[in-house]
């Protein structure tokens, strides 16, 4: 429906009230919802029109339904024809327009609903509306309008006049109205429930009857339809029972996988279970997770259970496992919500916040009181919902070869349209019989847009997929096989994609100490022994401690146990979080109090106790270089900087470690108090913890070879950013001559603008080989402007997105590792890296790789979990080396879909050529002529063009072509089409020079169209043409780089040597029944058989040579790339390289920027 997604509803359900607008409440001044963010959109009002109305249904019947049909194609124009424009006040029905990036339009059509309370009565009588709006308001009516879109809730706001997003509790909640909360009541909820509606994520699932009817209405089949009754007028039967099949086997499969699609999406996200919650007198009731609604108040189960809407943990903490949200399966202690003054903040209380879709694995409270937290956001409100929303509302994708095609399919439109004036016109001036002028005028259009066209193009993608099925690769969306042929730039996930899930622990590197690698060999009374084996926040569940991998290998490697039940006496008055032992020596050690690891600070600390201690002792781990920052620079080696370098270098992972004592004279409760960082400073570094994030076997292979082929490799992950650039470094994602620039924000403060900061990470290293254990560096004094990337984190990302955002061209067409992302951020970088004019993949595993899978051009899933039901690829095996051939197939077909298009579009024009030239002598090909053209010859040489198999060898460094519309593409087809034309009027021409020939005469007192007598005119035509279809098949086939050579498709070269063969026959020596069958009048003479014998053959050498010599080798290779130097490329990643380029001294490492006074500068970035 030309790109455009619509939502329609036939009758108006419309509860508005009858107040009817006048035309001074008319306003055209543009209106908005989400005014300033980025899902800003127009929205219009329109109440019914009756004059309107009836104006339509009376064209409806003039025009037979066709009217109704195309307003089925276009609901904006069905509400434009039957309802005015008004104020948005009076509005019965919205129209709503999303201007994604001013580039692609997406508009709805909703209807706007009163909902009211009045049957719900509360103690003192009825009850109000109470609901929150985005800005933060908490509003209570008796009466709202809203309307629904995308999944979302806009209510009319009267003081503002305007539509508000509907929001949960998450907006403008203070923290201690949140603890002071004390449930809802019956007919709180219900009322609530009213506004909110049901707390679930309701997926769209159409019946079978419904796709079928929606399938069946398309464009594409009506005009089907439309052949099918032309066809039947003419007795083209055989033809168009071969249509009808395929037309049944394309409907078919397209329900099937669609309604598949529904199932698995409905199965991921639709769940449902009971629940305790706590009702404002203080008893507690067990409902259904369908009926919560922002305000409840629930109990946190125990039991393993998944989180049915986002709630915060008002009482007690969790242990959850959070891979939903950040594709990482550690588990994440939550706290309850501290009692301080300030505003609830969903970023920054994130540790006391639970999220739909997290498992709980274990609840814990001090008391006997049950774990307790308050719902703030239900259905499409939670993180869940949002992610399924990306997954049903991903960002239009704009794929340049489907764009021509349209464009294409227009071009040939005219041509036709153009082609029924001149055959009605030319017919009645030699005064044919009108029907027969009706029925000849009608053909030509479907000739000329041949209906099988759409079927054909899915031959070479349907081939790619089965293939790609038998690498344990499968696709739930044939669309995006071409799409994948023009990748460019693929993004990865880390942890589980590129690396194996788990880390390896190396050894450790004690302060003026030689290496260790085997840990339990240190004194367990070593101050780094006891940090290893408390500075974690790992949790002990089902006998097993879980946690950060880090953690864990850290843990284990120390042979000391997690003790979940521990006696409390050893510790006096206070209760430890945890206790950690060694059985052997029975020695253990409290963990008191933890400060869990933050992204922004890169470290995490706990306080501990031993119990033979009368003093609490701190231990803190992170990033070396913020350890080192905080330790006393007397407790800090010399050389520690030269050996995190050589460690790093050779891509380990390294942690620092560090201590102090906290004096005899604080207490328990003041240690319970301390501010983080007042814990957080004055250490003694105690040295370096080293581990190994080994990659999976099949990832540098595969990485090496995407490279070598010029794409473009970024590395996306939730993971730090350590981590990221080591992994980055060791699978050649960054050269090891290529500098690293870390890019650091700062936000705005009172006395300053906001600011970014470029900072060399490390210094390239040229040469490092490793010598009897030790790191030998040659340094060769390399300038990092001659190669860098840049990395940057999550929260330095959303900086740049808000304060500077001219700078993201420049980041993303120079980034290579983005950490610490979340969901929507991961989405956000492949969004950018498209506006730049990539065509981008996306490898993911995770969750939270979703909105990345569905935004990207191509997405490919590791997992069979919720990733891949967001993803069109999907792998059995998880690895990467599924990105290679994905590319290799998608390459494949979109050649052969090149192929098949330009040889659907030259069959319908030399098949248009024929007609044309006969129909100008009011003769025509037969009916078994059309039929043996369109099915033995064409549909058989489509069917098989496709089985050529992608190419084995190296991916080429450039993609194929996308655009028909190109010079080349559109040369070779035309040139082909003057040889046709050439050939057909030779053989038309020259047959009438024999002596034995004799001139087709038509009988205008013939009524009978379909019957036409046999003349040679016809049989020159006819057998010419044959062959060039034949010709066509063979120089639209192309192999190497791409598909292997045309004669590795045995069935496709048996085709062709087969229906050579045949045409050879049918115009030398055919039988009489085939002459008969064929209603062919052949020459008596054997010169007038071999003529067109010899034009054919003359005609396939000339379009041979053209293709390989002209188009091919001096076309291709000499003539376009000297056109391509005159005019400037239209990717912006070009414009912004060649910007680079051209100006060096950007950016200036360690040097502040506050903004861009350069006007220049700005000129051009906003030009890009």
């Amino acid at each position: 429906m030309c790109g455009m997604v619509s939502h329609f509803s036939i009758h108006s359900d419309n509860l508005t009230k009858n107040s009817e607008p006048t035309r001074k409440d008319q306003n055209d001044k543009l209106q908005y919802i989400n005014f300033g963010e980025d899902d800003q959109m127009e929205i219009q009002g329109f109440v019914f029109s009756k004059l309107k109305s009836n104006i339509c249904l009376f064209l409806y019947a003039t025009t037979f339904g066709i009217l109704r049909l195309i307003f089925h194609w276009y609901p904006v124009l069905h509400l434009k024809a039957t309802h005015r424009k008004c104020d948005l006040t009076f509005a019965e029905k919205a129209l709503i327009t999303e201007n994604y990036q001013e580039k692609t339009k997406t508009q709805f059509v909703k209807n706007i609903r009163i909902l009211n309370s009045e049957h719900i009565d509360g103690p003192e009588g009825k009850l109000k509306l109470k609901y929150r709006l985005a800005n933060g308001q908490t509003k209570e009516k008796y009466e709202i309008r809203i309307l629904r879109c995308k999944k979302l809730s806009y209510i009319w706001d009267e003081e503002l006049l305007q539509f508000a997003r509907l929001s949960g509790l998450d907006r403008n909640s203070s923290k201690l109205m949140l603890h002071t909360s004390k449930g809802l009541t019956k007919e709180e909820q219900r009322i609530k429930q009213i506004v909110y509606g049901k707390n679930r994520i309701v997926t769209p699932e159409k019946s079978i009857l419904e796709l079928l009817i929606l399938e069946a209405l398309t464009p594409f089949y009506i005009f089907q339809l439309f052949s099918l009754i032309v066809w039947a007028a003419e007795k083209y039967y055989y033809y168009s029972i071969a249509i009808i099949i395929m037309s049944v086997v394309g409907i078919s499969t397209s329900i099937i996988q669609t309604r598949k699609n529904q199932k698995n999406l409905k199965g991921t996200v639709n769940f449902s279970s009971t629940i305790i919650v706590s009702r404002t007198q203080g008893t507690f009731e067990k409902i259904s997770t369908t009926d919560l609604v922002p305000g409840d108040i629930i109990v946190v189960s125990q039991q393993d259970c998944e989180m049915h809407c986002d709630a915060v943990l008002l009482h007690g903490s969790c242990i959850v496992n959070e891979s939903m949200l950040t594709g990482e399966s550690v588990p994440v202690r939550k706290t309850a919500l501290d009692h301080q003054d300030g505003i609830y903040n969903v970023r920054e209380d994130v540790n006391s916040t639970l999220f739909c879709g997290t498992k709980i694995i274990q609840t814990r409270t001090r008391d006997n009181e049950p774990a307790l937290a308050v719902v703030i956001r239900t259905g499409f409100l939670t993180s869940k919902g949002e992610l399924v929303r990306s997954i049903l509302y991903p960002p239009p994708a704009d794929f340049k070869f489907d764009r021509d095609s349209y464009k294409f399919i227009g071009i040939l439109a005219v041509i036709a349209v153009l082609a029924v004036i001149y055959t009605v016109v030319s017919k009645s001036s030699r005064q044919i019989v009108p029907i027969v002028i009706a029925i000849k005028a009608l053909d030509i259009i479907t000739i000329v847009i041949p209906p099988a066209l759409p079927a054909v193009m899915t031959v070479g993608k349907l081939f790619a997929i089965n293939r790609l099925k038998k690498s344990q690769i499968f696709c739930i969306n044939s669309r995006v096989v071409n799409v994948s042929g023009s990748i460019n730039c693929i993004c990865f996930d880390k942890t589980g994609t590129l690396t194996e899930d788990a880390l390896d622990m190396w050894g450790v590197v004690p302060v003026y100490e030689s290496a260790i690698k085997n840990i339990r060999e240190m004194s367990t009374s070593s101050d780094l022994f006891r940090g290893m084996t408390t500075c974690h926040s790992l949790t002990f569940i089902n006998g097993k401690c879980t946690g950060d991998p880090l953690d864990v290998k850290m843990f284990e490697s120390t042979g000391w146990t997690y003790v979940d039940d521990h006696s409390e006496l050893r510790y006096g008055n206070f209760v430890p979080i945890a206790v950690v032992k060694n059985e052997t020596l029975n020695e253990e050690i409290g963990i008191i109090r933890q400060f869990q690891f933050s992204s922004s600070l890169q470290r995490m600390t706990v306080i501990v106790r031993a119990p033979e201690n009368p003093y609490f002792e701190v231990f803190c781990k992170g990033a070396p270089e913020k350890i080192i920052s905080l330790s006393k620079q007397a407790t800090v080696p010399n050389d520690i900087h030269h050996k995190l370098k050589e460690f790093t270098k050779l891509g380990y992972r390294v942690i620092g470690l560090g201590t102090r004592i906290i004096s005899n004279d604080v207490s328990y409760d003041e240690v319970t108090k301390l501010h983080r960082e007042d814990v957080e400073k004055d250490l003694n570094f105690l040295g370096l913890i080293v581990f190994e994030n080994p990659l999976k076997p099949e990832t540098l292979g595969v990485i090496n070879t995407l490279k070598e082929a010029h794409l473009k490799l970024v590395m996306i992950t939730g993971d730090n950013i350590q981590t990221a650039v080591t992994v980055a470094r060791d699978c050649s994602i960054i050269e090891n001559d290529t500098s690293i620039i870390e890019i650091l924000t700062n936000e705005p403060s009172k006395n300053q603008e906001a600011s970014i900061t470029f900072e060399m990470l490390n210094k390239c290293q040229s040469n490092v080989k490793l010598i009897d254990g030790k790191v030998l560096d040659l340094e060769l004094g390399y300038d990092y402007r001659n190669g860098y990337c840049f990395v940057i984190s999550g929260q330095h990302w959303a900086n740049v997105v808000k304060y500077f955002p001219n700078l993201i061209p420049r980041i993303v067409t120079k980034g290579a590792v983005f950490a610490r992302m979340s969901g929507s951020q991961k989405q956000q970088v492949i969004e950018s890296l498209k506006n730049l004019g990539y065509y981008v993949a996306m490898c993911g595993d995770g969750a939270n790789d979703c909105g990345a899978l569905k935004a990207a051009h191509v997405g490919i899933s590791l997992s069979e979990a919720e990733s891949s039901v967001a993803s069109p690829f999907t792998s059995k095996q998880a690895n990467i080396t599924c990105t290679s051939k994905i590319i290799k197939e998608g390459r494949a077909a979109l050649v052969t879909s090149f192929g098949l298009f330009q040889m659907m579009l030259c069959y319908s024009l030399t098949e248009f050529i024929s007609i044309m030239i006969l129909y100008g002598i009011d003769s025509n090909l037969t009916s078994m002529q059309f039929l043996f053209i369109d099915i033995c010859l064409v549909l058989n040489f489509a069917a098989s063009f496709g089985r050529t198999k992608a190419w084995n060898g190296k991916l080429s460094k450039t993609p194929p072509r996308t655009s028909l519309l190109g010079f080349i593409p559109c040369t070779s087809m035309v040139l082909f089409l003057v040889v046709a034309c050439t050939a057909q009027w030779l053989a038309f021409a020259l047959i009438q020079n024999y002596s034995w020939f004799e001139p087709f005469e038509y009988d205008l007192s013939n009524t009978n169209f379909i019957n036409i007598p046999p003349s040679y005119e016809n049989y020159a035509v006819f057998c010419t043409s044959m062959f060039q279809y034949i010709t066509m098949a063979v120089i639209f086939s192309k192999g190497k780089p791409y598909r292997k050579n045309l004669f590795t498709n045995h069935i496709f070269v048996f085709s062709l040597l087969a229906m050579t063969l045949v045409c050879g026959y049918i115009t030398l020596i055919p039988a009489q029944w085939l002459c008969n069958l064929f209603e062919m009048k052949i020459p008596p003479e054997n010169d007038g058989k071999w003529l067109c014998i010899l034009i054919a053959a003359i005609a396939f050498v000339i379009c041979y040579l053209v293709q390989s010599f002209v188009i091919e080798r001096f076309l291709e290779n000499i003539i376009e790339p000297a056109i391509l130097r005159c005019f400037n490329s239209k990717k912006v990643y070009v414009h912004v390289l060649e910007h680079l380029k051209s100006e060096p001294q950007w950016p200036e490492i360690n040097s502040k920027n506050h903004g861009f006074d350069n006007v220049a500068y700005v000129a051009t970035e906003k030009a890009l």
